[in-house]
């Protein structure tokens, strides 16, 4: 069914149609607060929370096409905040890369680790747009909504992480 339709009679009050919506997206908001906080239980409560949030401000949607890339913007800020509040270091989990780059198996394994290692060492304002572009497949302009900056500077944080990650993969496998 479509998302916009499904909005809408979540709005107004169709508990089915809210549990449809939060099941096409309830893998990315899990896998976005864990490549967060890299803790299952806090991720879990992140993502309850999310969830909740969602449920009890999905009124003020104003797009309801747009109700994915809102509901994962919330994940990402309750994630920030209770990296904040635990004041723990961003983090990104291996096994999220690790997932992206190993369709090929064994050939791919290397890649994945090399990708994963090198995630570990870019700037944090890097890993967030690098996760959304990448990991969660959202345009420039998507992103750009979720982070409240203009897309030039989301494309400039894009060049300059691919600049970071460029030499870093160059000594492994990766470009060999």
């Amino acid at each position: 069914m479509d998302i916009a339709k499904l909005v809408q009679k979540a709005k107004s009050g169709n508990d089915e149609a809210f549990e449809q919506l939060i099941s096409s997206v309830r893998n990315k908001l899990y896998q976005t607060a864990f490549a967060y906080v890299r803790n299952e239980q806090d991720a879990l409560d992140i993502y309850q929370d999310t969830i909740y949030q969602a449920y009890i401000s999905l009124h003020t949607l104003k797009k309801p096409e747009s109700f994915q890339s809102w509901i994962v913007k919330m994940s990402v800020f309750k994630s920030i905040d209770f990296i904040r509040k635990e004041s723990r270091h961003f983090l990104a989990d291996e096994t999220v890369f690790q997932k992206l780059m190993s369709t090929d198996k064994m050939e791919s394994l290397a890649h994945s680790l090399d990708l994963s290692e090198a995630f570990k060492l870019l700037d944090p304002q890097y890993k967030t747009i690098i996760l959304l572009r990448y990991y969660h497949d959202l345009s420039v302009k998507d992103i750009a909504k979720i982070i409240g900056c203009p897309k030039g500077t989301v494309k400039s944080y894009l060049h300059r992480a691919k600049k970071q990650l460029k030499p870093i993969l160059r000594e492994g496998y990766m470009y060999e």
